[in-house]
């Protein structure tokens, strides 16, 4: 019955190894999230900054430009009035200049650029005020003779050239910190997501320990138990067989008295101890002199135990249901208390009356500090996890809101005439800019079905039209590398039961990913086909090749692993976050197909092959086709912009006015609230996160009044979660609209409108 030391000591250490290393890798995750944070609030900081020098740039070229305006109104007229816009630049000129300053000083290579900018300033204001004495003193053709020479003109393009640079600088200066923001925040995620699963890993290994010990414990009390009936038998003998009693009672104290482990010991009907063991001086510190003839419910319980009257409620139970559980805080000899876990067992004769108890305990308090540190771990574990989510939330929108702007603004010069090589550099930003809105979907869905939130709105729906929407979407990656796409469809309609949205992620990513590990002029094979299955109504397969770089056959399985990469050398070039297949694996199994990858080597080209099962054919709902119907002609509607960020509600307002409609702007909600007092618009895009009114409590005040209770609110976050739609909804919006808002969704928006007013 007795274990060896070298098998119980392993097992004692186990537990807070375990519990040591679920602490360290809490404090790892909290310094790498802290950094992150730091870093990512210090890059923050200097896009602000940069921001701030390119708005007192644009306000000093604007300021120049008035003092030139005002100086060619006096040369023409003569006239002092004129020079009103002259004298304010000259004023407000040297402010701008000192805010320059101030913003720049922390920065000396920016600072730098300003003294240059000052000196063609400074020479511009004085030829400027040189011309006007010209003017005044010796008459218009004088001035007229000396604006000829193009001095001012030449001065002035210096300016303008000399603005430009300092311009180009702080863009490029922008676009490299977001994208040493967008790093931060991967790096952010997948620290996350690691310690997440390493700390419920450990939990789980700890909490296996402690059932295994608690087994432990019943076994020996199953044990005890068989020697206790054993004993039982040998008392109704007792008479007739006196001298095996003796026997049997020494058996039972030597065999008792091997267990170090466990404190095991009888009681009369009075509770007073019978026996010892050496598990009662190790566990409770009592010799067998202090602890014989003892009332044992005075000597182990606590002080609140025996007042609160659960020594006899103990026994109680015992006599009654025969047996009794004692987990619960116990006294040693020097007082010492100690989480004890056992059983009490009652004794009776052959009559049923009670003759005794028997007691087992064992010291369990490490494990029990143990188990306390786990459930509070456990709470971090989960606050932590809880964090992160809310920190991909407002990272997204916060990547979101820059985004806008951007993507509007191509979209708005997308409906001009621009010359060949404006538009080619029109159409490079307008696919980096869907590139990196679909590495932030990527993440936020890998965030959503690692915590089960992902929701799936299946319908009967034709794989052929899903494959055609995939490859319409990724036809300008394809194309932008000169491949070639062939496709290869069935005879008959492939119909299943699917969310086809999601389908469409799946197809896509699939040719995203042949597409990004194959060199230009390669070709990328998609085909779609019906499969045959024994006992079921078959499977649609499609299947994705193409002849890029191939995996190497020790990778094959890992391929679909959460960051996995191909080649993961510096010579990588454009591959991506390594998620677009986890997303892939996922999507088609929670359809309730498989997905599989197969490469003959490096060099060999990769085969991708997705098994979803066929539709039902019992099933009558129709299937809905997933390409859009076309944008019609709208009405001209009266629109509000509710927006704080002044780039966002430009272009916003200008692109609405490019798509026929009347637009005003706001830049809070209490500004909005006055304008509406003046006019009332069918339409108004609010943004959520604004200071002061929120987008939520502007839709509250505009659904309780009469005169605006019917405006159709539109919400623009960069906020995309179900919860966040909810709330939206729950405040008043009609619609929510996650940033950037794709033109053609606000096409679609008000072709929408018009139709529900000509009803």
């Amino acid at each position: 019955m007795k274990e060896p030391d070298s098998i119980r000591r392993p097992q004692r250490m186990a537990e807070p190894f375990a519990v040591s290393a679920v602490i360290i890798l809490l404090v790892i995750t909290g310094f790498v999230t802290f950094h992150n944070t730091r870093r990512l609030r210090a890059h923050t900081n200097l896009v602000e900054q940069s921001h701030q020098l390119l708005s007192v740039l644009e306000r000093v070229e604007s300021t120049i430009k008035s003092a030139e305006t005002g100086q060619r109104g006096f040369l023409i007229t003569g006239q002092e009035p004129y020079l009103e816009p002259y004298y304010e630049a000259i004023t407000a000129i040297h402010g701008l200049i000192g805010e320059l300053e101030s913003i720049a000083k922390s920065d000396p290579v920016r600072y730098a650029r300003i003294a240059p900018l000052q000196d063609l300033i400074d020479q511009k204001l004085e030829e400027l005020s040189t011309t006007l004495d010209v003017r005044r003193q010796a008459g218009f053709e004088a001035a007229q003779s000396m604006v000829a020479t193009n001095l001012g003109k030449r001065t002035m393009d210096s300016i303008h050239d000399q603005i430009a640079k300092f311009r180009r600088s702080e863009e490029s200066s922008i676009a490299r910190r977001e994208q040493v923001a967008a790093t931060t925040y991967y790096t952010a995620l997948a620290t996350g997501l690691i310690s997440t699963i390493a700390g419920l890993i450990l939990v789980v290994g700890v909490l296996y320990l402690v059932q295994h010990n608690r087994h432990r414990a019943e076994k020996y009390a199953i044990a005890l138990k068989v020697e206790r009936n054993r004993l039982q038998e040998t008392l109704d003998r007792a008479g007739r067989l006196e001298s095996e009693n003796v026997k049997m009672n020494q058996y039972m104290r030597t065999f008792l008295e091997q267990i170090e482990d466990y404190a095991i010991f009888a009681m009369d009907a009075d509770c007073r101890a019978t026996t010892w063991n050496r598990g009662v001086l190790k566990v409770l510190g009592f010799n067998e002199a202090d602890f014989i003839g003892k009332d044992i419910r005075e000597l182990i319980f606590t002080p609140e135990a025996i007042a609160m009257g659960i020594p006899d409620s103990e026994f109680a139970t015992a006599a009654m249901l025969g047996s009794a559980s004692d987990d619960r805080w116990m006294m040693r000899a020097d007082g010492e208390r100690f989480w004890a876990s056992g059983i009490s067992s009652v004794v009776k004769d052959n009559d049923g009356e009670i003759v005794g108890y028997s007691k087992v305990m064992r010291d369990l308090t490490e494990r029990k500090r143990d188990q306390d540190q786990l459930a509070e771990l456990a709470a971090k574990l989960s606050e932590a996890d809880r964090r992160k989510n809310e920190f991909l939330a407002t990272l997204a929108h916060e990547l979101r809101n820059p985004l806008a702007p951007i993507k509007n603004a191509i979209q708005l010069m997308s409906m001009s005439e621009l010359p060949p090589d404006t538009e080619e550099l029109r159409q490079t930003m307008a696919r980096q800019v869907e590139q990196l809105i679909r590495l932030i979907d990527d993440l936020l869905d890998v965030s959503r079905i690692s915590r089960g939130k992902i929701q799936l709105n299946k319908e009967v729906v034709n794989l052929s039209d899903v494959i055609k929407a995939a490859v319409e979407a990724s036809s300008t990656f394809i194309n932008e590398k000169e491949q070639h796409l062939r496709l290869a469809f069935c005879d008959e309609d492939v119909f299943v039961r699917a969310d086809p949205a999601r389908m469409t992620q799946v197809i896509c990513n699939l040719l995203n990913n042949s597409s990004r590990y194959s060199d230009c002029d390669c070709t990328i094979d998609l085909s779609l086909s019906v499969q045959a299955d024994e006992g079921d109504r078959g499977s649609a397969v499609i299947v994705v090749k193409d002849n890029g770089i191939g995996i190497a056959t020790d990778r094959i399985e890992e391929i679909f692993q959460m960051f996995a990469q191909v080649d993961d050398s510096l010579r990588r070039g454009n591959a991506g976050l390594g998620i677009g297949l986890t997303l892939v694996k996922t999507l088609v199994e929670i359809h309730g197909g498989s997905v599989t990858a197969q490469s003959d080597g490096i060099g060999m080209g990769s085969t991708f092959t997705v098994r979803i099962p066929l539709a039902d054919p019992s099933d009558e709902t129709l299937p809905k086709a997933v390409a859009t119907e076309p944008i019609g002609v709208t009405k001209s509607f009266k629109v509000l912009v509710v927006e704080d960020m002044k780039a966002l509600r430009t272009i916003m307002a200008r692109l609405l006015t490019k798509l026929g409609h009347e637009v005003e702007v706001a830049e809070d909600g209490l500004s909005a609230l006055e304008k509406l007092s003046q006019s009332i618009p069918d339409v108004i895009f609010s943004d959520i996160s604004m200071p002061g009114m929120t987008g939520y409590d502007l839709a509250r005040k505009l659904r309780e009044r009469d005169a605006t209770a019917n405006i159709y609110l539109v919400a623009m976050t960069g906020y995309g979660q179900s919860a966040d739609r909810e709330q939206a909804h729950n405040s008043g919006f009609d619609e929510h609209m996650i940033k950037p808002v794709d033109i053609t969704k606000l096409q679609s928006l008000f072709q929408r409108l018009s139709k529900r007013e000509d009803r």
